[in-house]
């Protein structure tokens, strides 16, 4: 099964980074090529008053005719769209939940016309071909000029659910932006039972975005891949 992670909230060739159907075509076009199964998708579009929703897109122009959506915030890019965590898969999403995240409101104040809200965060927790896919979002407590170390108990939240999933299957694979680069600290309770396939930046010079997997899975193609959009792909190939 060849999955990819991908956080797409800004099209870096386009005016303040706002999506467009460009950007919808580009990764339509990369699916087909690259012949994905599984695509999860951070800071994707779900409503808009000018564009369909990603997964709607991505159902209709490719082979992954199945999808979930979990709708977390307004965008801060695309004004007048809601956007979350989207999964479209070639296979049926035998099953899912969504976890949604405290938000711990924070604000942060650039300038007397630039303010900051936290916006809500959250996972997809879904089983495809006999895995659980879980893919989602954290939030980025460095643009708050936060520690996220402060705030462990959020991430004790999602890591009691990765490991129920993972009780329930071993079978597992967890990615997506996490907002943090050292996933054994944030997550120390479900990495014991697996590895992150990631180890390299994927927003200028952090690693935000992890591929993680349980120790019952294999992976024979590993990729980190720059694209039009402001964070790097990452494409595995998974396999029992």
């Amino acid at each position: 099964m060849k999955i990819v992670t991908w956080n797409i909230g800004e099209d870096e060739r386009n005016e303040n980074g706002k999506l467009n159907i460009n950007s919808y075509n580009y990764i339509v076009d990369f699916i087909k090529k690259e012949n994905i199964d599984v695509i999860c998708l951070q800071e994707a579009i779900i409503k808009s008053d000018y564009l369909p929703s990603i997964a709607k897109y991505i159902n209709d122009k490719t082979d992954l005719k199945y999808s979930v959506e979990y709708e977390l915030s307004d965008s801060h890019i695309n004004i007048g769209c809601k956007m979350g965590i989207v999964i479209c898969s070639r296979y049926e999403i035998t099953n899912y939940e969504t976890l949604l995240l405290d938000n711990p409101n924070l604000i942060y104040s650039v300038d007397e016309n630039t303010t900051y809200y936290s916006h809500d965060k959250g996972f997809i927790i879904s089983n495809i071909q006999g895995i659980n896919i879980i893919t989602g979002h954290c939030l980025p407590f460095h643009v708050f000029k936060e520690n996220p170390l402060d705030y462990l108990s959020i991430f004790e939240k999602a890591d009691d659910k990765f490991i129920n999933a993972y009780d329930y299957n071993d079978k597992l694979v967890l990615c997506g932006d996490f907002n943090y680069d050292d996933v054994n600290t944030i997550f120390p309770k479900i990495m014991t039972h697996c590895k992150d396939l990631i180890n390299e930046s994927t927003r200028k010079d952090k690693q935000l975005d992890h591929f993680i997997i349980s120790n019952k899975l294999n992976c024979s193609y590993n990729k980190v891949v720059d694209n039009i959009f402001d964070h790097k792909l990452g494409i595995f190939e998974i396999y029992n």
